[in-house]
């Protein structure tokens, strides 16, 4: 019996999150150029045929990689982002959920932190496209709540000095070259928001 318009549209999204699962593994033990599609395949239990069935190269398939996270990324905090809440709350908690992920899914985020290093080197001919996922999906967001704290006078930093230090302290709180601890998530967002001897004054629980 032939199956139905649904169930190859269930049999396509599996086999492409198999893939890009096996992707994930084996970038991280070989990292980039290392990582050829008989790799992937090999991984996945797949044949390597049936990889280039969905992608067109291994440029496409960390494409694609890098994208679907991202947006996944970005459902999962607008609902937080778009609340009314005050910003630092809404800016400690985005902290909070970008660690506990981190914690959750080590190799999701070992692949940004290294691939972010080198995409005009990987991706020269579609280096625009690669920022533009991460532009999109992340930081315009959290841009845009530094826009509306300045303006409301909820911070006292302009924007763009308020944005490079919070994704200064992202970028470090989620960064594999040292091992982290649930229990060091807490004094990550306060050190964060607050410096090192600042306020508590309004501190978000």
């Amino acid at each position: 019996m032939p199956r139905s318009p649904e169930q190859n549209r269930e049999i396509r999204e599996k086999r492409i999150q198999q893939i890009l699962d096996a992707t994930l593994c084996v970038y991280r033990e070989r990292g980039y150029h290392g990582t050829e599609m008989g790799a992937i395949a090999r991984q996945a239990g797949l044949g390597r045929g049936l990889i280039y069935y969905y992608f067109k190269d291994k440029q496409d398939v960390f494409l694609t990689l890098i994208r679907q996270t991202l947006e996944l990324w970005k459902v999962e905090v607008d609902p937080l982002l778009n609340s009314d809440r005050p910003v630092a709350e809404k800016l400690a908690e985005y902290l909070r959920m970008i660690c506990y992920a981190s914690l959750e899914y080590p190799d999701i985020y070992h692949l940004h932190q290294s691939i972010t290093r080198d995409i005009k080197v990987l991706f020269p001919e579609r280096e625009k496209e690669v920022y533009g996922y991460y532009e999109n999906n992340m930081f315009q967001p959290l841009r845009n709540q530094f826009l509306i704290a300045a303006e409301s006078g909820e911070i006292g930093l302009c924007p763009e000095v308020a944005e490079r230090f919070f994704f200064s302290v992202l970028f470090e709180a989620v960064s594999q070259d040292y091992p982290r601890a649930r229990d060091s998530v807490e004094e990550m967002v306060k050190a964060a928001l607050y410096g090192l001897v600042g306020s508590k004054k309004g501190k978000p629980e």
